[in-house]
């Protein structure tokens, strides 16, 4: 892979949004742990900290959340100098997408990033459970029974947040595929495996197919 990561997922002009995940080769998106972490890499990571650096909002569901843990959205001083020249905010923004706000409060990505993470909930979600997401955070509650991929990708840009990337899980990104609300598609393929890791031997692209071949590492 080019050293360049940044090159190879620019974002367009005006609004974009973008689901960026890892799989591995039987389908999984977490590895034995149940975590992302565990299927990717050093490539694959510096793909992550490549989109992110330009996105406005960084959008995961419940599920992801209290699996993965996730750290505080920051940015680095020269990065958010970088962004503030370009007229975003210093830092992407993390967007939680959560029914039942059942989420891990006290980890530190709710009260430490660098931007308030916005918290959308459902309209039927109990008023006592709303009062469970901390100061440090805002609510956005979405009309209805679940909350529309459509509506919040607007909710997003009306608030200035054009550049954003789904991390998922998979059930969010059903759910943004469905309503026809991702504009690409970002899909890094994990050759470590709980068996063993599988070298890629052949990559070959025809029409709208990919076609692919990995081997064991120590065949390769």
């Amino acid at each position: 892979m080019s050293e360049a990561v940044d090159d190879d997922y620019p974002w367009p002009p005006g609004p974009w949004v973008r689901a960026l995940f890892v799989m591995a080769l039987d389908g999984s998106a977490a590895g034995a742990d149940g975590r992302s972490g565990s299927i990717s890499g050093p490539a694959d990571r510096r793909v992550l900290i490549a989109v992110r650096r330009w996105s406005d909002a960084v959008v995961v569901g419940a599920s992801t959340m209290r699996a993965e843990r996730y750290n505080p959205m920051r940015a680095s001083e020269a990065v958010s100098a970088q962004r503030l020249a370009a007229g975003q905010q210093p830092a992407p923004r993390l967007v939680i997408v959560s029914a039942s706000l059942d989420l891990p409060w006290a980890d530190p990505a709710y009260a430490e990033s660098m931007l308030p993470p916005l918290i959308v909930t459902v309209s039927s979600a109990p008023a006592a459970t709303r009062e469970r997401v901390p100061a440090s955070c805002e609510l956005l509650v979405a009309p209805g029974e679940r909350v529309d991929p459509a509506w919040l990708r607007q909710q997003l840009i009306d608030r200035g947040m054009e550049h954003i990337v789904c991390e998922g899980g998979r059930s969010l990104l059903a759910e943004f595929a469905r309503a026809g609300a991702v504009d690409e598609w970002a899909l890094t393929l994990s050759g470590l495996m709980p068996a063993g890791a599988f070298a890629p031997v052949l990559a070959r692209c025809e029409d709208a197919f990919i076609f692919t071949r990995f081997v064991r590492a120590e065949h390769e």
